[in-house]
């Protein structure tokens, strides 16, 4: 019977390095509230934009320059403006981050560092503070299956470091919360349409409703994509003559619901992602209809916050998230092919609290508490047919953390922060996860910061519970698997070069030791244990330029140097990316983007995957005296051809990326 390679489960992804964020992350104060009220940035100055308060990097409001992060912010007018269609092409704008793909998924990269096996893991996601890691895997959605659609994002903060210091397992690289806009931005209600090449077609009605002290933002999305055909050389000698024909089609639905009433948010998001597999992991038959995988989120977030005299708020967290991930791979030949089913479920179960006090004018503490159920952890593998079983796991996992951070004014100029947080797993292992930072901010826009801290990422139920045996192999489940670890140091620089400019640098050094590596255990076994490590250092020099127009322009570049334990020539780590983008209000109501980047050569298993370079272009018109908006977007506007390396649970070595793009978008409002 043919079945996927040994040490490769016929699902999701290889065994290699999953990683479990069993430990909640309640964002203290909600980040919500500070997204209501959030000014718009695309009209602030750079100095101003240093001001701005944001809430991810220490659980409590506080500007930009003060944070112990370098903090990146995109507002929802840069989306806008750009025409990005997911989280992923988002945070592809910001220095150090990549993306690759896959053809099934998008996953994203930091400083050189997108290990084979890391989906997502080693980020934490948030929507309005809330946790959408999934219990299974731990993996951060930033693709298409993110569950909130953008044109209903007021901003995403980054904040890149040691994140488990506040927030405990998965904030190993880094936080990237999205906060929403607030119903009153929509006016009465505004529907959205979008066509484009490839059989694009999709519509989205959001309504703002209220009543009393309250507001609610409802609205629904649906989204369809036919794809492309699909050729891969190393199946050229096959039945296919190397062709995915007709198996690339992607279908997404999703609801979002947002209540703010005085001091309580209640939010309800759901997303659900079909995508047909022309790429056939897995060693499953290429070309042939019927692989497909699917993706639900479904979460619901209760936040209320309460003053406590004049210098102290408490606020508390309930979440649920519920996970479930089908996958459906095709094996056999022509006229005898089969099924093979992998499904993935899990709930969790969140609460916390926390209070935010400020001891006279240069203190702030924050101290809190976390408790994360992971429930009904279901993991199975069968043949549709015959009903053959190769896996039947069902587990529940719990942790539990405490933190506390510590911001004071040191005087006019500097500050100093410091934080530390405890995290108990089910195993009984407890870690500590340390941040300090000095910072200098000055009035004259010159701002520096040292920080050095240490982050986790604890071992998810996939790594520790997945197990299946064969005549001629087994991989064996281990389920005392400890966490990951990485220690990080950055040293950062920004000044204002004029009114107008700035310029920034971070040097980094990144040391990551017990990573997760499947080994041999015996003959014909394999166990995945701590046994890898990696290192990565290098720097990042941004600059950026805007006027009171609304022009602005920016350029990065971003340097890295990979060492990685598995192999002399780390796969998928680009040593440059270069990066400019550029807006233009070429009149009244109309304003064009473009974006270009230059990505750096990448090893891949079996070679390179060679430098390309891509040109994204954005027209929009948006008439103040008229109820509508169009936007004409165009991706890789060159057509140029791109690769990304794949991991080994794929035969080909390379995934050549979609040629040029076009999305024509339609905004009415109510």
């Amino acid at each position: 019977m043919p079945r996927p390679r040994q040490g490769h489960r016929p699902g999701f992804r290889p065994p290699s390095a999953r990683r479990f964020a069993v430990l909640w992350l309640l964002s203290g104060l909600a980040p919500a509230v500070g997204a209501q009220d959030a000014p718009d940035l695309a009209t602030l100055s750079l100095e101003q934009l240093l001001d701005v308060e944001i809430v991810t990097a220490s659980r409590f409001q506080q500007s930009v320059a003060q944070a112990p992060s370098v903090v990146q912010v995109i507002g929802s007018d840069e989306i806008r403006r750009h025409g990005w269609r997911t989280l992923a092409e988002a945070l592809d704008s910001l220095p150090g981050l990549f993306l690759s793909d896959t053809g099934l998924y998008t996953y994203l990269g930091t400083r050189g560092l997108l290990r084979a096996g890391d989906y997502n893991t080693r980020f934490l996601v948030l929507v309005n503070g809330q946790r959408i890691n999934d219990a299974v895997y731990s993996q951060g959605p930033v693709g298409v299956e993110f569950p909130v659609d953008m044109a209903l994002v007021d901003r995403i903060e980054y904040a890149p470091g040691p994140g488990s210091a506040v927030y405990g397992s998965n904030a190993f690289f880094g936080v990237i919360n999205v906060l929403t806009r607030d119903a009153r931005s929509f006016g009465d209600g505004q529907l959205r349409a979008v066509a484009g090449n490839a059989g694009s077609s999709g519509a989205q009605v959001t309504v703002p409703l209220s009543g009393g002290d309250g507001s609610t933002l409802l609205s629904v999305r649906q989204f369809h994509r036919r794809g492309r055909d699909l050729f891969v050389p190393e199946f050229a000698d096959g039945p296919s003559r190397g062709w995915s024909m007709g198996n690339d089609d992607e279908r997404v639905r999703q609801l979002f619901a947002r209540h703010v009433e005085g001091a309580l948010a209640l939010q309800l998001f759901a997303g659900d992602r079909r995508k047909e597999d022309p790429v056939a992991p897995y060693l499953q038959t290429f070309g042939a209809p019927g692989g497909q995988v699917q993706d639900r989120w479904v979460g619901f977030g209760a936040h209320y916050s309460a003053r406590l005299g004049d210098a102290s708020e408490a606020s508390a967290r309930l979440e649920v998230n519920d996970f479930r991930y089908v996958g459906d791979y095709v094996y056999g030949e022509a006229g005898d092919l089969y099924l093979n089913r992998d499904i993935a479920s899990g709930r969790s179960f969140s609460i916390g609290g926390q209070v935010v006090t400020r001891l006279g004018a240069r203190h702030t503490l924050v101290a809190g508490a976390e408790a994360q159920l992971d429930r009904s952890i279901e993991q199975r593998n069968f043949d549709l047919d015959t009903g053959a079983v190769y896996l039947d796991s069902r587990q529940d996992m719990a942790s539990w953390g405490v933190f506390v951070d510590s911001q004071v004014r040191l005087d006019d100029h500097w500050s100093f922060s410091g934080g530390l947080r405890a995290d108990r797993s089910d195993l009984g292992t407890v870690r500590l996860s340390p941040r300090m930072a000095l910072v200098m901010s000055r009035r004259d826009d010159r701002v520096f910061k040292l920080i050095v801290g240490q982050s986790f990422r604890s071992p998810n139920a996939y790594e520790r519970y997945y197990q299946v045996e064969y005549e001629d192999g087994s991989q064996f489940a281990n389920p005392a698997l400890g966490a990951e670890h990485v220690r990080t140091a950055e040293l950062f620089y920004g000044i204002g070069l004029s009114a107008h400019s700035r310029a920034e640098l971070s040097v980094y050094h990144y040391r990551l030791r017990d990573l997760i590596t499947l080994v041999p255990v015996g003959d014909d076994s394999l166990m995945l244990t701590n046994a890898g490590s990696a290192a990565s250092r290098g720097a990042e020099l941004a600059y950026a330029y805007q006027r009171p127009s609304g022009m602005s322009l920016r350029a990065s570049y971003a340097y890295s140097d990979v060492s990685d334990s598995e192999t002399a020539r780390p796969l998928d780590a680009p040593r440059g990316i270069a990066r400019v983008s550029g807006y233009w209000p070429v009149a009244a109501d109309w304003g064009v983007a473009v974006s270009a980047q230059r990505m750096g050569a990448r090893a891949s298993r079996a070679g390179t995957a060679p430098a390309y370079g891509v040109v994204n272009a954005n027209l929009h018109w948006r008439p103040a005296a008229l109820p509508i908006a169009l936007s004409l977007g165009v991706r890789n506007l060159l057509d140029e051809r791109a690769f990304d390396p794949v991991g080994p649970e794929f035969t080909q070595d390379l995934y050549p990326r979609g040629g040029r793009q076009v999305l024509l978008e339609a905004t009415w409002r109510f």
